[in-house]
């Protein structure tokens, strides 16, 4: 498995390990523009909502726009990606959301003429990424990658892969995150993979280090560790800018 990918702080910060299981609710809408409207239009309207946010006290969130830079006929414009630190914030801010956010829901359908996928995922962090005086906290690269466990694996295998991928990522200096995310509601019954797996970069800079140094050699290792374990489709790559954080200290 070719992992051509990176870290970001920012994900980090908001995804990393916030219930006792290390498993986090994370959803994922797919959104398309209305003529005429585009980023600088939802922007504000997030803006909105960051501030309806703050009103109501509602440090459990964290939120970002993502927008597809590699892939192919995804079908929509830009995704809206957000999570809470476990399932009882999510139901309750669900709630919230639901009773008291109809004028904000409403100027999200002035910008988005329509989200045909609202998909949540039980996510786990994988390998935790390590901060850089280079990261951009707001601007950042996700890559997605739909993954298969092989006849006769588990995926305790995939997590004791995962466990030698990172010692020789910290060895040779890859900076890299990545975690995988299990659909739970809302996904296609004609889904056929077992999990999303997911990296981030701070920037294309970053991304692109990465694919040099598997290009030189790294991918050996790469191979030979996760070989007969995963069948994993081509990773889309999006650009995302963060929306919301949430503190790393939620008290």
């Amino acid at each position: 498995m070719f992992l051509l990918v990176g870290s970001s702080a920012a994900m980090a910060d908001n995804h990393e390990e916030y219930s006792d299981e290390g498993i986090i609710p994370v959803e994922i809408f797919a959104c398309n523009f209305r003529d005429g409207k585009g980023p600088d239009d939802l922007n504000a309207v997030s803006a909105k909502w960051n501030e309806w946010m703050d009103e109501n006290e509602a440090t459990d969130y964290f939120a970002a726009h993502m927008y597809p830079n590699y892939s192919t006929e995804l079908g929509f414009d830009v995704a809206w990606i957000g999570g809470w630190k476990d399932g009882n914030a999510m139901g309750a801010g669900t709630d919230m959301w639901m009773s008291e956010g109809g004028e904000l829901g409403a100027e999200f359908n002035e910008v988005l003429e329509d989200c045909p996928s609202h998909v949540m995922f039980a996510t786990m962090n994988m390998r935790e990424p390590k901060d850089s005086d280079d990261d951009d906290d707001d601007n950042f690269v996700l890559a997605f990658s739909n993954c298969t466990i092989k006849e006769g694996k588990t995926f305790e295998d995939v997590q004791a892969a995962q466990e030698q991928w990172n010692a020789h990522a910290d060895e040779h200096g890859f900076v890299g995150g990545s975690w995988v995310m299990w659909p739970i509601w809302g996904e296609s019954g004609d889904a056929d993979y077992d999990f999303k797996y997911v990296g981030s970069a701070p920037n294309y800079a970053a991304l692109g280090n990465n694919f040099q140094m598997m290009a030189s050699g790294h991918w050996r290792a790469n191979e030979e560790i996760w070989e007969g374990l995963l069948d994993c489709d081509s990773a889309r790559i999006y650009s995302s800018t963060s929306v919301r954080e949430m503190p790393e200290d939620d008290d």
